[in-house]
C-alpha cells in the first residue's frame, strides 16, 4: 500500500494513482490529530489501494473553537 500526503483543498474525491479512475469517496477515514486525517482509498476499476494524509492549516477553526461544550447537569 502507498501512503502519500494530499495537497487538495476540497475533501471530495480523489483520482487513483494506477489507473486515474475518478474515486469519490474513501474506504475509510482515520481521524489522526487536529491537523491530520488518513483516509484509505480501493479502486474498483483496477483494485489498486492508497492512503492519503490530509493536513490541515493551523488556522482553520473546528466546531470546539467556535461553539465550546458546556456541562449541564
Amino acid at each position: 500500500m502507498t501512503t502519500m500526503v494530499s495537497k487538495r483543498r476540497s475533501t471530495f474525491g480523489m483520482s487513483c494513482i494506477q489507473c486515474d479512475n475518478e474515486l469519490i469517496a474513501p474506504e475509510w477515514s482515520e481521524y489522526r490529530s487536529r491537523h491530520q486525517n488518513r483516509h484509505l482509498w480501493r479502486c474498483p476499476e483496477c483494485d489498486c489501494c492508497f492512503a492519503t494524509i490530509v493536513e490541515t492549516e493551523s488556522d482553520i477553526m473546528i466546531a470546539d473553537d467556535v461553539l465550546p461544550s458546556r456541562l449541564v447537569a
